[in-house]
């Protein structure tokens, strides 16, 4: 039955297509566990993001104060001779794979990230902030 207002174009439409479905939700895909020496890093993981994107080798990182935050992949930086490029420190040089446009950019995909990640894996985050 038609209401007042609708028109025969929208009735069609919600028979045609159904309702608006709702949006995904990033997906984790798999957790390796890893504690690097400085206690700075809790594990690998890969993501399914909600374009269908893959990214694997994130890193699930803890700050001093044990906040979470992801690490983004990167690659060690090699020269002509494949011997990893050092810093004037004497340390290797990293480079990222993948980068964002900016700070706003980079915490919306923090927060979604870390959302998937409690979800999937709660145990994670026991006593963040107890640092």
């Amino acid at each position: 039955m038609k209401r007042p207002g609708e028109s025969d174009l929208r009735r069609g439409e919600a028979a045609t297509w159904g309702s608006k479905p709702q949006p995904r939700q990033a997906k984790i895909l798999r957790f390796t566990e890893y504690r690097n020496p400085s206690g700075t890093m809790l594990g690998f993981f890969s993501a399914e993001l909600p374009s269908g994107q893959i990214i694997h080798s994130l890193k699930l990182m803890i700050g001093p104060a044990g906040k979470r935050w992801v690490g983004m992949p990167d690659v060690k930086r090699r020269d002509r001779t494949d011997q990893a490029m050092l810093d004037a420190n004497g340390k290797a040089i990293w480079d990222p794979i993948i980068e964002f446009t900016n700070r706003d950019a980079r915490d919306r995909f923090n927060a979604m990230i870390l959302e998937a990640l409690r979800i999937a894996h709660p145990e994670l985050f026991d006593g963040e902030g107890d640092r």
